[in-house]
């Protein structure tokens, strides 16, 4: 008797690391996404300097550094599709800007809605890439983000942390 209730107790408690483990593996798709949206967003709002009129001082070139425009949409449009499973886009969900700008896709199955939105120009510039996912499909979502900004030279600089909000619910 003893043994099978070890054993039932060792099992339940297995369950549950495993779970845990496989969760915290779909939470590195959101981290990572995240992380290559952001430095895609810097690399944009550094080099946008060469859609700016010739001619401009570097000051004017500079104070009109933007990021590209946020998203219509969210991918997948609807949060259900991510609810408790994955999604798999396609290349029409990701070859509208803002995607495209930041020369971002994902190609295999995805467990998060993404979504870009930034604001401004110059200084006052800044823009959010987002993650947000419910991967246990109980109406919780967890959500991972990070922001964007210029500092005082103008350059665009990623947040050093991102932010969390039930990261594994």
């Amino acid at each position: 008797m003893n043994f099978f209730a070890l054993a039932a107790i060792l099992t339940a408690v297995g369950m549950y690391a495993l779970a845990r483990y496989v969760r915290h593996g779909k939470t590195a798709e959101a981290r990572e996404s995240v992380t290559r949206l952001a430095s895609g967003a810097a690399e944009y709002y550094n080099r946008s300097d060469a859609t700016q009129p010739a001619g401009a001082s570097p000051q004017a070139v500079h104070a009109m550094r933007h990021f590209p425009p946020s998203s219509r949409a969210p991918v997948p449009e609807d949060p259900l599709n991510v609810r408790g499973r994955k999604y798999q886009s396609n290349g029409a969900d990701w070859a509208v800007s803002p995607w495209q700008d930041l020369r971002f896709s994902i190609i295999q199955p995805q467990c998060y809605q993404y979504s870009f939105e930034s604001l401004g120009s110059g200084a006052s510039a800044k823009a959010r890439v987002s993650a947000e996912g419910d991967l246990d499909g109980d109406g919780t979502r967890s959500r991972y983000s990070l922001t964007v900004a210029p500092d005082e030279s103008l350059t665009a600089v990623v947040a050093t942390e991102i932010e969390r909000s039930d990261p594994e619910e």
